[in-house]
């Protein structure tokens, strides 16, 4: 069999592969600067080589087979590969350096970036990061993306996980709010005005965790949105309560501009996750990265005060 796959060259590889990610061959022949029967000759040497048919061909795109498709993820993991082995030999030759892509939620982003900046500027100063903040999970099969924080449970066999810590959610407000308004008890929110993480409507279930159950609350207010670091503006402004990560929350509380309410309850432990693909950490700046991270988020999320 691998005499067979011997006789597959990589540029035919290549240009399946980007077909199927542009969906036509003649964007394909201009990405990869071929003529388009090269790309089509390519593409025919796979499908005469697996006696498949790979593509359905119309008259301005094509279409992935269903076979197609299986086979351009595997592909799409081989040309992953050699990325990894070009990387991994350039490291070698001049040291730890180029660019490390991260992959996080914009809220716990902002946590990472304060800490691991400038760790990474201390120890190997030719090491940059770029930071994707966004609140939907990155596609780690993705090549332009090195390390992932995740938060919550964690489900994909494709990857690599290791849990660093947990954190809990607070119910926090400006200390005026506070003071104008009396809640003891998480049914006293269902009266307040509450700031709350939707993106579709302002009414939201928060849940508690005690020792031995759980307990919701149903609450609503003047703003919602599906931002952490709007909803702590907000709350800072006396516009509600809020229910934030505790680790946005400490620097305000120890300056008064928030108080925490109900310090009872909490919300249940959120997992951190760091993900990576088999084989990433391979790459000296994807190991150095990963391996300060794994040195410093367990210990911030451990020094959170409770």
């Amino acid at each position: 069999m691998v005499r067979e796959i011997r006789t597959i060259g990589l540029p035919a590889l290549l240009s399946f592969h980007t077909v199927a990610r542009l969906g036509g061959i003649s964007a394909a022949a201009d990405q990869l600067g071929m003529a388009k029967s090269g790309v089509s000759r390519h593409v025919s040497q796979l499908e005469e080589h697996f006696a498949v048919k790979l593509l359905e061909r119309g008259a301005r795109s094509v279409k992935l087979t269903p076979i197609g498709a299986l086979l351009d993820q595997r592909i799409r993991s081989i040309l992953s590969e050699i990325d990894l082995l070009e990387d991994i030999a350039r490291e070698e030759s001049i040291g730890i350096s180029g660019q490390v892509n991260l992959a996080t939620t914009p809220d716990f982003g902002a946590l990472v970036a304060s800490h691991l900046l400038p760790a990474i500027n201390q120890r190997y100063p030719d090491l940059k990061l770029v930071m994707r903040p966004a609140y939907a999970f990155e596609d780690m099969q993705d090549p332009g993306t090195d390390l992932a924080f995740r938060i919550g449970s964690f489900q994909d066999d494709r990857l690599v996980a290791r849990e660093l810590g947990t954190f809990r959610c607070w119910v926090v407000a400006s200390p005026e709010l506070a003071g104008e308004t009396e809640v003891k008890s998480a049914k006293d929110l269902e009266k307040q005005p509450c700031l709350t993480f939707r993106d579709d409507k302002p009414e939201t279930t928060w849940t508690f965790a005690t020792p031995s159950a759980l307990s919701t609350v149903k609450v609503s207010g003047p703003f919602a949105a599906r931002s952490f670091s709007v909803l702590f503006d907000l709350a800072v402004a006396g516009q509600g309560y809020a229910f934030l990560p505790e680790f946005m929350v400490g620097d305000a509380l120890d300056h008064g501009n928030l108080v925490r309410c109900l310090p009872d309850l909490v919300s249940r432990p959120y997992s951190v996750y760091l993900t990576y693909r088999p084989g990433a950490r391979r790459i000296a700046r994807v190991e150095a990265t990963a391996r300060i991270a794994e040195e410093l988020i367990p210990k911030l999320l451990s020094n959170l005060k409770g």
